[in-house]
């Protein structure tokens, strides 16, 4: 199961492969993938607000507890 999340309230995370900071704002989705090396952390890419000029889309890392407090599940009309 693909979990989306719609952010609740701003915070920043960690860009996985460079360990620089970006910024999320209220209303950005995001969507949860595999691969964190801790229980602890979770790990995610931005689904909009897509940056064409990087290629792949990075991966951000944040502790599990301020993604959870700070996020809630995306819901999309069926």
């Amino acid at each position: 199961m693909i979990t989306k999340l719609r952010v609740t309230q701003s915070f920043d995370a960690r860009q996985v492969a460079s360990r620089r900071r970006e910024r999320f704002g209220s209303g950005e989705l995001l969507m949860l993938v595999s691969g964190s090396e801790s229980p602890s952390e979770s790990r995610f890419i931005r689904i909009n607000g897509l940056r064409p000029s990087r290629g792949v889309e990075c991966r951000y890392t944040i502790e599990s507890d301020e993604l959870n407090q700070k996020t809630e599940v995306a819901k999309f009309p069926a």
